[in-house]
């Protein structure tokens, strides 16, 4: 039943979202980051707000964190608002940072709290933060610092997957399996794969390396390097017939390696039908066969486990990239 009030909530927040009254700009509290941890106390906010103020007809923006605790997130969130002399303004948050125990205990609270505000957007990026949320925000780390660390990884090597909040509640309303990007800090901010989100819950942590590999199946690789082989270019096409599903796999790679091909075809196959027997959909082949109408099987797991895989993967070795790739 709560599933089916996240989706009503979720339906009214794409209409209601958006400024609904106006404040002058130095009487608002920006929240550039949200950090959402769960302790023995209860919910544990972090804030990273741009307060704006005016002083000799300039405007100007410092940045300050605030933190507070209590035993459920409207209570800590009151708290919040009492420390700040502005206005606390959520309408621009960038970027959400959630830790472990806060998805696996109260995930589809946080949901439905956020839901339920009316001036919090839809586009802000979510995190999965394996560090202390204290230290994190204790070296005032703004949102442009996550989210570039997250693009460039996710550009250039494949290592991971942005994702918004909206697009992380429209998967969860497909099969309740989904993903966060998985960052740490130690000393700086390191990326650590992906983590798979199933029935609310942390199932399992994907590697960067198998994120790559999830990466590559989901046609979202734009440059990598996976072994010894550097890959420049990637266009995978799924086919579906009946039973089976087919991964047409084109890249243009630094050296067309015979063994390499054989190992990457290995390590695909691996991680899909890995997951397959667990239950879990990795790319949501089941939705997808659904849509196209090619099983009959009323229960997702039945199908999932009768799904063969197939792979074509079509190496073409590139000399010279850069230069190939420099407008004449």
């Amino acid at each position: 039943m709560k599933k089916y009030k996240i989706l009503i909530l979720f339906v009214s927040f794409l209409f209601l979202t958006g400024c609904s009254s106006y404040t002058e700009l130095n009487e608002l509290g920006i929240v550039d980051t949200l950090g959402i941890d769960y302790t023995e106390k209860g919910y544990h906010l972090y804030i990273n707000i741009t307060e704006g103020n005016q002083e000799d007809g300039t405007l100007k923006k410092d940045s300050i964190t605030y933190d507070a605790e209590s035993k459920t997130i409207q209570q800590a969130f009151h708290q919040l608002y009492l420390k700040s002399n502005k206005k606390i303004y959520l309408s621009h948050m960038n970027t959400l940072l959630l830790s472990e125990k806060v998805i696996n205990q109260h995930l589809k609270d946080v949901i439905t709290y956020l839901l339920n505000q009316r001036d919090i957007r839809n586009n802000f990026h979510l995190i999965q933060m394996e560090s202390d949320m204290k230290e994190v925000f204790s070296k005032e780390i703004e949102a442009k610092d996550f989210n570039e660390l997250i693009k460039m990884n996710e550009q250039y090597m494949g290592t991971t997957k942005s994702i918004t909040f909206e697009q992380f509640l429209e998967e969860l309303l497909i099969d309740q399996n989904t993903y966060l990007p998985l960052v740490k800090y130690k000393q700086e901010l390191e990326i650590q794969g992906l983590s798979l989100i199933k029935d609310f819950k942390v199932f399992d942590v994907l590697s960067p390396n198998d994120t790559i590999l999830l990466n590559i199946l989901n046609n979202n690789i734009h440059q990598s390097i996976y072994h010894d082989t550097t890959i420049y270019k990637n266009q995978t096409v799924l086919e579906y017939q009946k039973n089976q599903v087919t991964f047409h796999i084109q890249m243009e790679v630094n050296d067309k390696d015979t063994s390499e091909k054989k190992q990457l075809e290995e390590d695909l196959k691996e991680l899909l039908t890995s997951y397959q027997e667990q239950g879990y959909d990795l790319i949501k082949l089941v939705y997808q066969m659904k849509q196209n109408h090619l099983f009959s099987f009323n229960e997702d797991k039945i199908l999932l486990n009768n799904i063969h895989l197939k792979f074509q993967i079509h190496m073409n070795a590139i000399d010279n990239y850069l230069e190939r790739s420099l407008p004449l």
